[in-house]
């Protein structure tokens, strides 16, 4: 009797199975090894109903029971790999796969187990020769070169990645998800067009793929396109409605475009849905910090902080936010954790970088390292003067194409290549480490709340000086070479009569030359909104924009019914344009690095800040400490110039 309930159970069982109902197949099994307890088969069938169910945990000991009973059992021991594999236990799994492929060495399913296993421990090495003879043994095995793909993929080695992924869709065209991991390796090796119509035909032939559509969106953003980006997003969601990224990534295309109170909505929305994302929070809090809920932002940075204190985003976003709002001591302390840091660190293995420096620096030698880009460099030099105040010599490690402007600076002792190694000295710093060595422990007696402001979220933080304490070191002061000012006012003569304005509508690399990842620090605006501000200026125009693309000078002399001559080959020439930007009456543009050299100059500009804006420009007003007499237009929070081009234009009809 026993074993005709037993077996009536198994048929059910396995009825259920058939239909997708892993439930069901599971208890119909529970009943039957009631029946007949401690049934290998039983045991098994358990298990593998539990593991297609999505619950590797309940199945895993009734997998292991089984496989005490029956080891010899190829079958039982790869469903049992299979659920150490979706436990996250790589190592046992793959030993029990290959444990199964010893069993049953024609089946290349537990060789693609054991290789995979591996490479979710880093062990790519290993992997390899696994997945080579795999797709040795079986070349018409679409899953072999798949997988294969995947771990060339990953361990960096794109182009063998991309004929693997080939040769799977040559055996399978409708194997889509080798289509979207060839996406991916694409994408990875910054062929963002290839990649981009790979996503494209995968959410054609699959319209529900998810992993294709944010993988669309997410190589949309990498290219800059963030109107089609916003798009893909806006299908995903429908698609996807509860799935957090694909509501941050809709928040990072608003963001790209200055559309901070949009970013706000959909990273809260991101966080809601994935409340312990400590990404999403921080993405949330940065918003709200920039659409002025600062106490708000203060608040979940502090819960972050108590949550996650380790986190570099976390200390590179709070350096960000601090230094906007004028928190400086507290936001140069954050300012170590950023990612160029990190990169050189990296670089320099065998240099101890030292992120303090005593008060008394009397005959001592520090070298200081160039980072990030040139307007970084010179904005950060202007602290080299405060290293000679105490008594330092100076060596600067430079740019190749600023080194011979920073020859001239007095405080500087000696400048060498980028690529020199430090000399021998008492200490070695990134230029941007400067402002925090030099203030640190100058000040550490800790900001007292007002009494009745004790309840507000920025005392959570401990806040151990004034705002704007210490306070903004003036820029670093160039002077022109002689012969560089006599053939530019000789030039500029020929173009036309004074005033000068310069003009530039864009800073930083575009999304689509810098492989993705940082087209935050991209800045522009659109050159015929730019252009109708500047009509009513009465001089010659000068393009200042490095490279410009084809026709937008055209566009701009269109916008402001006035000739524009092309100067852009200057930012091949520092010196040159160094000498031009002393010269010129007025210079208009995005922050970059012209900008800094204008400062360099002693001379003023008009600056167009993007939404959100860089810390150096602040979170709000008309001029930043750090560029005193530079006017600031800023980009509203809903990605709108005209207010600020409103005023520009205003401005300069009354200078």
């Amino acid at each position: 009797m026993p074993a005709f309930f037993s077996d009536h159970y198994i048929d059910a069982g396995a009825r259920a199975r058939q239909c997708g109902d892993f439930g069901a197949a599971a208890e119909a099994y529970r009943q039957a090894l009631a029946l007949t307890p401690g049934d290998p088969q039983l045991l098994g069938l358990l298990g593998v109903a539990l593991l297609e169910g999505g619950d590797a945990g309940q199945a895993l000991p009734y997998l292991q029971q089984a496989v005490a009973k029956a080891r010899r059992n190829a079958g039982l021991i790869g469903a049992l790999a299979q659920a150490l594999f979706a436990l996250g236990r790589f190592e046992e799994a793959a030993a029990s796969f290959r444990q199964a492929q010893r069993l049953e060495p024609a089946q290349p399913g537990f060789m693609l187990g054991a290789a995979n296993s591996l490479a979710m421990q880093g062990k790519f090495a290993e992997a390899r020769p696994l997945l080579e003879r795999v797709v040795a043994r079986f070349p018409d095995l679409p899953y072999g070169w798949y997988n294969l793909g995947n771990l060339l993929r990953d361990s960096g080695a794109f182009d063998p990645a991309i004929e693997a992924f080939n040769k799977a869709l040559a055996l399978e065209p409708a194997f889509l998800d080798a289509r979207n991991g060839l996406g991916r390796t694409l994408h990875a090796a910054q062929r963002f067009d290839e990649a981009a119509q790979e996503y494209q035909r995968c959410v054609r032939e699959a319209p529900e793929f998810v992993a294709a559509h944010m993988n669309l969106a997410s190589v949309l953003i990498d290219q800059g396109q963030f109107d089609q980006a916003e798009a893909a997003c806006k299908t995903l969601i429908d698609i996807a409605p509860d799935d957090a990224q694909a509501h941050a990534l809709l928040a990072d295309t608003f963001n790209a475009r200055g559309r901070m109170r949009d970013a706000a909505q959909q990273y809260g929305e991101a966080l809601r849905l994935a409340p312990d994302n400590p990404n999403f929070a921080l993405g949330y809090a940065a918003k709200l910090c920039e659409t002025g809920a600062f106490d708000a932002a203060l608040q979940i940075f502090a819960q972050q902080k108590a949550a996650t204190p380790a986190l570099p985003e976390l200390h590179q976003l709070l350096g960000t936010l601090f230094l906007q709002y004028g928190f400086l001591a507290e936001g140069w302390a954050e300012y170590r954790e950023r990612p160029a840091f990190h990169v050189f660190h990296n670089k320099l293995p065998g240099v101890t970088l030292a992120r303090t420096l005593p008060e008394n620096l009397d005959g001592m030698h520090v070298c200081v390292l160039r980072e990030q880009g040139l307007g970084d460099e010179l904005f950060f030099l202007r602290y080299a003067r405060q290293l000679v105040a105490r008594g330092a010599r100076v060596t600067y490690r430079a740019s190749h194409k600023i080194a011979s402007l920073l020859q001239r600076l007095p405080e500087l002792s000696a400048v060498i290549g980028a690529e020199a190694p430090p000399p021998a000295c008492h200490a070695v710093i990134m230029v941007g480490d400067l402002p925090h060595a030099l203030a640190a422990g100058l000040n550490d007696s800790a900001a007292v709340p007002p009494s009745n402001e004790t309840t507000d979220a920025r005392w959570m933080f401990p806040w151990t000086q004034p705002l704007y304490s210490p306070l903004p070191a003036p820029s670093t002061r160039i002077k022109s070479l002689e012969i560089q000012l006599v053939s530019t006012r000789s030039r500029l003569a020929a173009l036309g009569p004074p005033p000068y304005m310069g003009i530039t509508w864009r800073g930083g690399t575009p999304p689509s030359e810098q492989g993705a990842g940082s087209w935050l620090l991209f800045k522009t605006l659109g050159i015929a909104q730019l252009g109708a501000a500047l009509k009513s200026y009465q001089g010659t125009f000068l393009a200042l924009q490095r490279k410009p693309a084809p026709g937008e000078i055209a566009t701009l002399e269109q916008a402001t019914g006035a000739r524009v001559h092309d100067l852009s080959d200057l930012n091949d020439d520092l010196e040159g344009m160094l000498a031009l930007l002393e010269i010129i009456d007025e210079y208009v543009g995005v922050s970059n690095t012209n900008t800094h050299l204008r400062a360099c100059a002693g001379k003023t500009a008009r600056v167009l800040v993007p939404a959100p804006a860089e810390w150096r420009w602040m979170a709000t007003g008309k001029y930043s400490p750090w560029f005193p007499g530079f006017p600031v237009y800023r980009q509203t929070n809903d990605g709108d110039w005209r207010t600020a081009l409103e005023e520009l234009a205003r401005d300069l009809s009354n200078s």
